[in-house]
C-alpha cells in the first residue's frame, strides 16, 4: 500500500514538473514579443505587422485565462449554447478587468507604469504556470475549441479561407507622428472614452518610444480585436438559430463582403463603435441561457465595455436589463432577480457615470435625414454583395412563419426569434433617434447576412437526408461568396500597407 502511494506521489510530481515547464516556456516565448518586436524596426513592414498580431493574440489568450480565473474565484457555473460562447464570454470578462487594472497603472508616473506593466504580465505568467493538481486535471485550452474538432472538409476549407481573408483584409492606415493625431484619426466622432485610450497606452507601453511600431499596435488592435469580436459574436449568435455549417458560411459571407474592407479603409476606428450591436444581441441569449444569477456580472462588465466605445450604448444596456428582468426572468423568483441585479450593479453604475459625466450630450438628430441615410447604406450593402439579396426572402419567410403558421413551419424557436427581432427593433429606434451608427455599416451587415441564411436553413432542413445534394448547394454558395469578395481590391489595399 505504501509502495502504491509512493508511485502515485512520484507520478504527480512528474506531471507537475512537465506542466510547469511547458507553461513557462510557452508563456514567456510569447511574452517576450514586445522586446523582439523592437528588433524588427529595420525589417519589412509585413514582418512588423505579423509580430504585432502575434502579440495581440498573446493578449487575447491572457484575457481568456483571466476570465477563466474570475469564473473560478466567483464560482460562476453556467450553461452555454456552444463551446464558443464560453470562449467569447471569458475573453470579454478578461479584457474589461485588464482595462480596469491598466487604468490604475496609467495614474502612476511613466516609469512606474512601465515597471508595473512587466510585473503584471510576469506575475500572471507565474500564476498560470504554477502547478497544482487542480490545474493539471482541469480542461485544457484546446478543449474549449472542441466544437471545431468535428468540422468536415468543406467547413475546414472555409475556416482556412476566413483566416486568410481576414489577414489580407487589414485596412491601410497612415503612420502619424504622435498619439493625439492617432486619436483624432481613429476617434473622429469623439465618442470613445479616454479610459480606453489610457488602457491602450499602457498595454502597448513597450512600443511608446518607437512611433512606427506604436502606430501598428494601435491600428491593429482596433482591427484584430474589434473585428475579431464582431465576427466571433456573430458566429455565436448564428449557432443559436442555424447549424454550425451555415454559421461558418455566415461569417464567411460577412467577411467577404466588399463593404467589410470599404468601411474599414475610411476609418479603422469603427471596428469598435460600429460593431457592438451584435455583442449586445448575443448577450441576450447568453444571459438567459446561463441559468445562474452570477451571470449578472457579465451584464455589467460587457455593458461597461460598450460605454467605453460610445456613451450612448448605456441606453440599450439599460433596456436589455429591463427586458431580461421583466420578460425573460418572469418565472424566476424575486430573490434570483435581486441577486442578478446585484452582480450587474457595479458595471451598470460605472457605465452610467461615464455616460453622464465623461462626455458632452449628443446633438439633436433629424429623423427624416437618418432614415434617408439608412436606406442609402442598405442599398449600398446589397449592391456590393449579391448573396445579401437573399435577405428579402428571409424577411418574407419569417413573416409567413410567424403570422401564418399553418402555411409554413419555421425550424427555429419562436420565442428566440421574437426576442431577436425585438432587439433589432429597439436598435433601429435608438439609431434613428440618437446615433445612426447603431444601425448602419457593420451593424446592418450582420443583420442582412442573418436574414439571408434563414431560407438556406429551411432548404437544408428539408433535404437533410440528401447529403451529396446538400454539399453541392453548400459549395455553390461558397463560390458565390468568394467570387464577389474583391480579393484583388483587398490585395491592393494590403500591398499599400506593407509598402
Amino acid at each position: 500500500m505504501l509502495q502504491n502511494n509512493t508511485v502515485k506521489s512520484s507520478d504527480i510530481v512528474k506531471a507537475k514538473t512537465k506542466f510547469f515547464v511547458n507553461r513557462v516556456l510557452t508563456y514567456f516565448f510569447f511574452f517576450l514579443f514586445p522586446i523582439w518586436a523592437q528588433k524588427t524596426l529595420s525589417l519589412e513592414t509585413i514582418t512588423q505587422v505579423g509580430v504585432m498580431i502575434l502579440y495581440i493574440f498573446f493578449c487575447v489568450s491572457q484575457w481568456f485565462l483571466l476570465g477563466k480565473e474570475v469564473d473560478h474565484r466567483l464560482k460562476i457555473y453556467y450553461r452555454v449554447n456552444s463551446s464558443f460562447d464560453r470562449i467569447l464570454y471569458r475573453v470579454i470578462i478578461g479584457k474589461v478587468f485588464t482595462i480596469f487594472i491598466f487604468n490604475l497603472f496609467y495614474l502612476l508616473p511613466f516609469k512606474w507604469s512601465y515597471n508595473f506593466y512587466w510585473v503584471f504580465w510576469i506575475g500572471l505568467g507565474i500564476f498560470y504556470s504554477w502547478p497544482t493538481r487542480g490545474k493539471i486535471i482541469q480542461e485544457s485550452v484546446s478543449s474549449n475549441f472542441s466544437e471545431f474538432g468535428y468540422l468536415d472538409n468543406f467547413e475546414k476549407t472555409i475556416v482556412f479561407l476566413i483566416f486568410s481573408i481576414f489577414f489580407i483584409s487589414i485596412p491601410h492606415y497612415h503612420v502619424v507622428p504622435n498619439l493625439e493625431s492617432l486619436k483624432l484619426g481613429l476617434n473622429v466622432s469623439g465618442m470613445m472614452s479616454s479610459f480606453y485610450w489610457n488602457y491602450l497606452e499602457v498595454n502597448y507601453i513597450p512600443f511608446w518610444k518607437y512611433p512606427g511600431l506604436f502606430n501598428h499596435a494601435i491600428n491593429l488592435n482596433f482591427y484584430v480585436i474589434g473585428m475579431g469580436l464582431y465576427l466571433g459574436s456573430f458566429y455565436a449568435l448564428l449557432r443559436i438559430f442555424v447549424s454550425r455549417r451555415l454559421s461558418i458560411l455566415g461569417v464567411f459571407c460577412c467577411l467577404t463582403s466588399w463593404s467589410f474592407s470599404k468601411i474599414l479603409v475610411n476609418n479603422v476606428g469603427v471596428a469598435f463603435g460600429n460593431t457592438y450591436s451584435v455583442i449586445w444581441v448575443w448577450a441576450f441569449y447568453f444571459l438567459i441561457k446561463s441559468g445562474t444569477y452570477r451571470a449578472g456580472l457579465f451584464q455589467g462588465v460587457y455593458g461597461l465595455l460598450g460605454a467605453l466605445f460610445n456613451k450612448l450604448f448605456i441606453i440599450p444596456i439599460i433596456l436589455q436589463l429591463i427586458i431580461i428582468l421583466r420578460k425573460s426572468f418572469k418565472n424566476k423568483t424575486n430573490w434570483y432577480k435581486k441577486q442578478f441585479l446585484k452582480y450587474a450593479l457595479f458595471g451598470i453604475v460605472i457605465s452610467l457615470a461615464m455616460s453622464l459625466f465623461a462626455f458632452d450630450l449628443p446633438s439633436t438628430t433629424d429623423i427624416s435625414v437618418n432614415l434617408q441615410l439608412f436606406f442609402k447604406d442598405l442599398i449600398k450593402l446589397l449592391d456590393r454583395k449579391a448573396f445579401l439579396n437573399l435577405s428579402a426572402f428571409g424577411v418574407l419567410v419569417t413573416v409567413i412563419g410567424l403570422f401564418f403558421k399553418e402555411k409554413l413551419d419555421l425550424p427555429f424557436n419562436e420565442e428566440q426569434l421574437k426576442l431577436l427581432f425585438l432587439a433589432i427593433g429597439l436598435e433601429f429606434i435608438i439609431g434613428i433617434l440618437f446615433d445612426l451608427n447603431f444601425i448602419i455599416g457593420f451593424n446592418l451587415l450582420w443583420k442582412l447576412v442573418f436574414l439571408s441564411l434563414i431560407p438556406l436553413e429551411i432548404l437544408f432542413q428539408s433535404i437533410s437526408r440528401l447529403r451529396s445534394r446538400r454539399n453541392m448547394i453548400y459549395l455553390v454558395y461558397i463560390l458565390i461568396c468568394l467570387l464577389d469578395s474583391h480579393i484583388e481590391g483587398r490585395l491592393k489595399i494590403f500591398y499599400r500597407l506593407v509598402n
